[in-house]
Parts: structure tokens; sequence; C-alpha cells
């Protein structure tokens, strides 16, 4: 008796190739994904010192596509870049904290927010420390006490449409001891970056 629900070998040997050469593309694109780790992306600090008393560099600003935020002036070269409450390139801080930032108060460490953006055309992840150009002060980020003393922004996609091009935002604190001159240094796959910003301490609000 004849069996005709069987495939010919011609046909089989169509689906392996087929099989295989998907198996081969699949492998090859994997390969080309850059592997990381929080870890490998601990690179050297590389912000400048400057002497106590000398003009800080701040970093000039780049006009950044934002998607459906529009278009900015930030600073830095990107693709990850901070904006400050005054949208300027000065992070205000009251010191010591008061009670009432909750935030703050008893760690030492004051500081006020800065939104991060990360432009649409890079999906991956990364890395903020930073530290004092003309004195001895670290950066450090976030809430707790001590704050850490880097900031992660995970990677992904931006929002609006296409997300692949929208870029993401990050709320955050930077966190400072002393006025003074400080760099930011950015760190992500394929770029190191330093944003030179100040930190300047204000008088306190008054009570609401």
């Amino acid at each position: 008796m004849r069996r005709t629900n069987l495939p010919s070998r011609a046909a089989a040997r169509s689906a392996l190739a087929g099989a295989l050469i998907l198996v081969l593309v699949g492998a090859a694109s994997a390969a080309r994904k850059p592997h990381w780790t929080w870890r490998s992306l601990h690179r050297p600090l590389h912000i400048p010192q400057l002497e106590p008393g000398a003009s800080c560099p701040l970093s000039p600003k780049t006009r950044v596509d934002l998607g459906q935020e529009g278009v900015r002036a930030l600073p830095g070269r990107g693709p990850a870049y901070p904006n400050f409450v005054d949208r300027g390139q000065t992070l205000e801080f009251v010191y010591p904290p008061l009670p009432r930032q909750t935030d703050f108060y008893g760690s030492g460490w004051s500081g006020n927010k800065v939104l991060w953006w990360v432009s649409g055309r890079y999906h991956g992840p990364v890395l903020i420390r930073g530290r004092q150009l003309d004195g001895p002060h670290l950066l450090r980020f976030e809430v707790g006490n001590p704050p850490p003393t880097e900031m992660r922004i995970r990677p992904g996609p931006g929002r609006g449409y296409p997300p692949s091009k929208g870029a993401r935002d990050h709320p955050s604190y930077t966190r400072v001891e002393a006025a003074g001159c400080y760099g930011y240094q950015i760190d992500g796959i394929g770029f190191s970056r330093v944003i030179v910003f100040r930190a300047v301490q204000v008088a306190p609000p008054p009570e609401p």
C-alpha cells in the first residue's frame, strides 16, 4: 500500500536547511549584542580636578530631540542629560537639610531634584557617578543614610510613539555636602562622558 502522507526527501532537506539558517541567523544576532554588567560600566573616574577658586567649566548645552517632549537645550553631549530644577546648569540646595526635607534630614547630605533624560537613540544602561572638581567631596544620589554613591538607569525603550524613538526620563535626587564645581561621569555601552555643573547653597524657603 502506498503512503501518501509522508514528505518527500527533497521537502525534508529543504525544511532542515531552513531551520539551520534560522538557528545561524539567531546565533549571529545574539553574538552582535554587546554583553555588559553594571560592574563592567565601572570605568575609572576621569573627572578633571581644579584648584580651589578656579572658574567652573560648565558643560555647554546641546539641543536634544526628546520625542513627544519636544526639543530642549540640555547640558552635555548625551545620550544621557541632566535637567535641573531651574533648567540651567546649577544645583541649588539648602544646608543643613531641614526637618521638612524628609528624604534628606538626618543624613548630612542635602541636594535637589534632577530629572534625567536618555535620548531615544540609545536604549542601553546608564551608570552615573560623580565628584567635586575644586574640592574633596563626592556626589551621592537618591535617598539613604548615607545615600548611594551611584545611580543606575536600566535599559529599555523610551516613551511615546514609536517607543523606539522616544526618550526615557528618570526622576532622581543629586546629593551634595558642600557648594562647588562638580562633575557627573556618565557611563554606558560604548561611551563615557563628563558633565560639569555648579552646586550653590541657597537660603531656606519660608515656612509654608
